[in-house]
């Protein structure tokens, strides 16, 4: 075949690759852009736990005399009233008579001073005689004092709630023989609640005490509280094998919430105001994280530092401008100064 016949054979080949290189060139991105703005950008962390009863607002109910406990009036998890009967007690006899005694001695001693107090006057007796009469009745009042104190004086006792709260443990049944000191029951302020939530180890040393946290019950999404982190635990839960930490309520947020209720907590690890794009702008390659932004209608790349992630926008610095419009959808076929048009 002639050298020029090749030519001619090839020629049209190297226009039409030509041409396509050419109208490729000249092709116009459809993407969609916003506007590089402030945002609050809050930074959190999400942990779940239970609402549970704040071991300062437990009391125990006990006595310090020993007895029977006659009628349990409540049961464990009622919420009770003050001044609502909460059980029936009876003193031990053995503690009764000890009250009597302690009684008889001390009308004993009164009628020996009185005695002694009048041989004094009719000098039949010493004064020393009258001080050992004075401290005898002393000694006697001290002693009933003391069993007044432990009420074994009172034969039948019907306890009543000394305040507004919900029972949290029973530890006795009626009928049973309880020893002085034993806690026959527990009463939990229901003003003093906290939330305990569980939360990933590495995670942990980003939560502070101070920190606020919204809380949010699990069945019920549309009420949220706030409290405040006070305990940061340090060490692993065996149960969960999650490190606890917990928030604490104020009263009249407490009164929305039941002990072993189920929630949802977000800590505000982080919050400031500052230049945010959407998360899908942020494009990422060897070079870091970068942004397109629109200028005279080309794409022009700008390496970006992120921030913090909140709400679907990624916090962001650099080398941009206010007026700088970002591409948010149409990115990923971007180069730089490539030809770009908004999408209809």
């Amino acid at each position: 075949m002639k050298r020029g016949t090749i030519l001619n054979l090839l020629l049209p080949i190297f226009f039409l690759a030509f041409n396509y290189v050419a109208s490729a060139g000249d092709v116009v991105a459809q993407v969609q852009t916003q506007p590089v703005s402030q945002h609050d950008l809050v930074e959190t962390l999400t942990g779940y736990g239970m609402v549970s009863i704040n071991p300062s607002g437990v009391v125990n109910i006990n006595f310090p005399r020993a007895g029977q406990v006659m009628r349990l009036l409540v049961t464990q998890g009622q919420v009770v009233k003050r001044g609502m009967p909460i059980l029936q007690f009876d003193t031990n006899p053995m503690d009764s008579v000890s009250y009597a005694q302690a009684l008889s001695e001390v009308n004993f001693a009164r009628s020996e001073l009185k005695r002694v107090q009048g041989l004094v006057e009719q000098q039949l007796a010493t004064q020393s005689q009258l001080a050992k009469a004075q401290k005898a009745l002393s000694d006697a009042e001290a002693a009933l004092a003391a069993q007044q104190k432990l009420g074994t004086g009172i034969k039948y006792e019907l306890i009543k709630a000394p305040f507004d709260g919900i029972v949290s443990a029973l530890n006795v049944t009626p009928g049973q023989r309880i020893q002085a000191g034993t806690a026959a029951l527990q009463l939990a302020r229901l003003n003093t609640l906290r939330v305990l939530l569980g939360i990933e180890p590495e995670d942990i040393n980003k939560v502070k005490v101070g920190m606020s946290a919204l809380l949010t019950p699990v069945f019920n999404t549309k009420e949220s509280i706030t409290g405040v982190v006070s305990e940061v635990h340090g060490m692993i839960n065996p149960q969960t094998q999650l490190v606890d930490m917990a928030v604490s309520l104020k009263a009249k947020q407490s009164a929305h919430l039941i002990p072993a209720m189920h929630v949802r907590g977000m800590i505000i690890l982080n919050h400031k105001k500052g230049f945010a794009v959407p998360r899908q702008a942020v494009l990422r390659d060897a070079q870091g994280a970068y942004i397109f932004v629109v200028r005279h209608g080309r794409a022009c790349r700008v390496n970006v530092q992120t921030g913090i992630e909140s709400n679907g926008f990624i916090g962001i610095a650099g080398p941009f401008k206010k007026d700088d419009r970002v591409v948010a959808l149409g990115n990923y076929e971007l180069q730089d100064g490539m030809a770009v048009q908004e999408a209809k």
